[in-house]
């Protein structure tokens, strides 16, 4: 252990900002990182989550925690998450005095509530960031607490008065600005554009739905990178993989099949993609942006507060990208949108590039910065 580097606990629902800011602190020579998380992506699932396999991968020790959603409505659910929530809570405090963090970064989300209260009573000092343009849940309950509360959009709806704010935009990691060739766009017809199809790391059951309808119509005349996630016991990847066997080989070979995508080969997959197709989670917003991609965007009907039509709606109103109601998401009216954007491709290409400049690129060190800023000051004397 070197005692001469700033212990950061890092925890949260958003794994991508996450390890952007991981990335760049780890650069700086200046930290050392912990991670407390999720080892399953949902309750009751065999499969490991991403956020597990990608710090273990990076040799970031991980620490599993379980606890209670957070419920907006009081159902059979809101009870068993109401039991469960001590156990996170005690385990925190476990972790937290076996870590002995000089700071606690924390990226919204049901598993960064316990961490943060935690951290709070035993004097930790807590950095949170909010990466949507209203404030999530967990942040509203732990903002008072916070040294200082990131966030990604200037006029972020629900931040209360007296909080301490700073805009620091999107952490994005520098991978995302990879354009090399990579494995995962080297498939089938190169002659063919590349439509990028995602879910986020758990997949969407009602975009994989649609999709295995549509695959006939689809790959007619494009290629077909499909992340379809990991959950309900990979169900949807058996049935996606089994629509593949029905198709003819010009077809089939066209249509590239994935639970997950990492995080490194998003740079690589977005420069190639002609357009993509998926929710309009804040990630995958502001990664459109940067790129200027047009793309076809289902928001999350039940989303919090409805923030992924929030995200989806400045999109719109750049022009860059068509929205579709999940409620009127058929096949019909996919491969209307993808028409439409084909026909007017230049506009709508032309629409995303002039609105780059609106996305942050430097948001990962400016958080990195503010950590170094409020870390203990033990930690900040001895380095």
């Amino acid at each position: 252990m070197n005692d001469t580097k700033i212990r950061m606990v890092v925890t949260g629902g958003h794994l991508s900002p996450a390890l952007a800011v991981i990335e760049e602190a780890l650069k700086k020579n200046k930290f050392k990182i912990f991670y407390v998380g999720r080892k399953q992506p949902l309750e009751g699932d065999k499969a490991l989550s991403l956020e597990y396999l990608t710090m273990t991968q990076k040799k970031i020790p991980f620490y599993n925690l379980i606890t209670g959603r957070l419920q907006r409505e009081f159902t059979f659910h809101t009870l068993y998450s109401f039991i469960k929530f001590p156990i996170g809570l005690i385990q925190s405090f476990i972790y937290l005095m076996r870590i002995h963090p000089d700071i606690v970064l924390t990226f919204g989300g049901y598993v960064a509530l316990p961490v943060a209260i935690a951290a709070h009573w035993l004097n930790i000092p807590i950095i949170a960031h909010e990466q949507t343009s209203i404030l999530g849940l967990t942040n509203r309950l732990i903002a008072k607490y916070v040294k200082v509360l990131c966030l990604t959009w200037k006029n972020t709806f629900g931040v209360e008065l007296g909080i301490n704010t700073a805009v620091t935009g999107l952490p994005i990691r520098q991978s995302l600005f990879n354009s090399k060739n990579s494995p995962s766009v080297d498939f089938g017809n190169a002659n063919y554009p590349l439509i990028y199809i995602t879910g986020g790391n758990l997949g969407s059951h009602s975009i994989n739905t649609v999709i295995s309808r549509s695959l006939p119509q689809l790959l007619k005349e494009h290629r077909i990178l499909h992340q379809c996630g990991s959950a309900n016991q990979k169900k949807d990847y058996r049935e996606l993989s089994e629509a593949r066997k029905l198709l003819p080989e010009s077809q089939s070979t066209n249509y590239e099949l994935v639970t997950h995508i990492s995080p490194d080969e998003v740079g690589p997959i977005l420069s190639h993609a002609k357009i993509l197709i998926g929710r309009s989670g804040a990630n995958t917003c502001y990664e459109i942006g940067i790129y200027g991609l047009p793309s076809i965007l289902i928001p999350l009907p039940w989303s919090a507060y409805h923030e992924q039509s929030q995200n989806a709606s400045v999109l719109e109103k750049q022009k860059t990208v068509r929205v579709i109601n999940q409620s009127r998401l058929t096949t019909e009216e996919l491969m209307k949108g993808i028409q439409v954007i084909e026909q007017n491709y230049s506009t709508y290409r032309e629409n995303g590039l002039k609105n780059r400049s609106y996305y942050s690129k430097d948001a990962a060190e400016k958080i990195v910065l503010y950590a170094i800023k409020y870390a203990k000051k033990s930690a900040i004397q001895s380095s």
